[in-house]
């Protein structure tokens, strides 16, 4: 037995909810992978340049390396914030789209099956 009306394309298409698809990044893995590319990037700087302080290689290529990592996740940040704010706008405007074209294709009939009324 079924509790409600049986779905047919009129019912559906009156009462179904559009979709967006929206493409977002994996913020903290997007994140986390800009502090390791930014690590790397300055353990390899600090091994290659000459280090200046009397502490050592090890600590100029572990402090370079700090650096390289918070650049790298301080970039990658501002990326996705950027990419969400647009993801999300893009989504909006699509949104919109969809409900704009549901709200055309969708005119009640009257009793003669037209939306136009009887000829």
């Amino acid at each position: 037995m079924s509790d409600g009306i049986e779905p047919t394309p009129d019912n559906v298409r009156v009462s179904a909810i559009p979709a967006t698809y929206r493409r977002a990044p994996r913020t903290e893995r997007f994140i986390l992978t800009g502090v390791g590319i930014g690590l790397i990037v300055g353990l390899v700087l600090g091994a290659i340049l000459p280090a200046g302080t009397t502490v050592g290689r090890g600590a100029a290529m572990l402090l370079v390396g700090l650096a390289g990592a918070l650049a790298g996740g301080l970039i990658t940040g501002a990326q996705a914030a950027i990419i969400e704010y647009v993801s999300g706008r893009s989504a909006d405007r699509q949104r919109e789209v969809i409900e704009a074209e549901a709200a055309t294709d969708f005119q009640p009939q009257d009793d003669e099956g037209t939306a136009d009324g009887p000829r």
